[in-house]
């Protein structure tokens, strides 16, 4: 059975968790001047400029990441790490999949760490320094405490042997003591997104990884309780987090307007927020398993619905940015990126603006005074690069 409050039929869940960007070596700026349309506000504009950049190979599907004052990007499908200056030179080829002791595979998800950098491949995590020397990798295990059977017939949400990576927007942070923050989920026949209220209530969203043996060793923080409004919203069950210096936790939810902020002992500090302009919030509800290996419903909500996306924390300057996609009634759009995005800006809790923003935006870093943001392609002129955020 599904259900819908405006009668539509909308869609499944599945795995998205493709990235993108990357080719042309250009150092012009197309800036995009984007009016402040909030009541309260501190900056009257914020610019948008995008830089491209020419990969050594392209099949323009990949992603970027930032370190220090470097831009990288990952191209999956040739399994190619390349580094980027901000005015968008190659400082050339980094690492690519088999050259290598470690034998690499390919590219899940790059992350920073303070030795140098980590590689996710699947459930395999690659070591290197900052001259990307292979260190060592270790395997993602999920340690059991009980049985298979008690795991199957009786699942409880802190089971650590029942939980997987959350692929969809994957995301991977070393933490201050060295260890590996992961997004986690369950699929399980009885304790899963689709037919049960205890996944709601009781499943863990996050899991702290011994960076030494791959070993997932403690799971926190549960769903906000804004999810009993809702009978099932399978196709929402996402989220995001951001992890600061000082290792508070910011964590944002796709159907709930707050931002709760965790301290290192997994402790709620605080929780603020405000909501999107005209979000589509009359989800989807559906009681019904055999919807989950139907990917258009999947799909259709991410396109019609509106939800809260990606966050990003400037502790130094009190900032967080969170975008959100409003939802939208037209038939012809091509994927989620097509659903108008939004970018919110907090400033000690308040919030300053809210902006629209390109489909793909997601803010990874920040290099000076300049925030970069994955998100620019351009497929039909073979195009891509990164954004630049400035604050006007």
């Amino acid at each position: 059975m599904i259900v819908s409050k405006n009668k539509k039929a909308y869609y499944k869940w599945a795995f998205l968790p493709c990235l993108i960007l990357i080719s042309l070596f250009s150092c012009e700026s197309n800036e995009i001047k984007i009016a402040n349309d909030s009541k309260s506000f501190e900056w009257s504009q914020i610019s948008i400029d995008t830089l491209e950049i020419t990969p050594s190979r392209a099949s323009q599907l990949g992603f970027f990441q930032v370190k220090d004052s470097s831009i990288y990007f990952v191209d999956q499908a040739y399994g190619l790490v390349e580094e980027f200056m901000l005015n968008g030179e190659s400082d050339g080829v980094k690492k690519r999949e088999l050259d290598g002791p470690e034998e690499l595979m390919g590219v899940s998800e790059l992350i920073p760490s303070r030795e140098g950098f980590v590689i996710r491949h699947d459930w395999v995590f690659y070591f290197y320094d900052q001259d990307w020397n292979f260190l060592r990798k270790s395997v993602l295990q999920f340690p059991s405490s009980v049985s298979y059977d008690e795991i199957m017939d009786n699942p409880k949400g802190d089971y650590i042997g029942m939980y997987e990576l959350q692929n969809y927007n994957a995301r991977t942070v070393e933490l201050p003591d060295g260890d590996l923050l992961t997004k986690l989920d369950v699929e399980h026949p009885i304790f899963n997104a689709f037919i049960s209220r205890a996944y709601y209530r009781d499943s863990r969203v996050l899991g702290k990884i011994d960076m030494l043996s791959g070993k997932v060793k403690e799971i926190k923080i549960t769903r906000p309780a804004s999810y009993e409004a809702f009978s099932f919203v399978p196709f929402h069950n996402k989220f995001d987090f951001d992890v600061t210096k000082t290792n508070l936790i910011y964590v944002t939810h796709e159907i709930d307007s707050l931002i709760y902020v965790y301290d290192q002992d997994w402790n709620l500090k605080e929780s603020f927020g405000a909501a999107g302009k005209e979000m589509n919030t009359n989800y989807t509800q559906s009681q019904n398993l055999d919807v989950a290996f139907e990917s258009n419903y999947f799909y259709a909500s991410r396109k019609s619905e509106g939800f809260y996306k990606d966050i990003f924390v400037d502790e130094e300057n009190e900032l967080v940015f969170r975008t959100y996609r409003q939802g939208s009634d037209r038939q012809d759009l091509l994927d989620e990126t097509y659903n108008p995005l939004r970018l919110q800006i907090f400033k000690r809790n308040k919030l300053l603006g809210d902006y629209s923003v390109p489909g793909k935006f997601k803010i990874l870093g920040k290099v000076g005074v300049q925030y970069i943001a994955d998100g620019f392609f351009d497929e039909q002129n073979e195009k891509q690069g990164f954004y630049i955020l400035i604050l006007n």
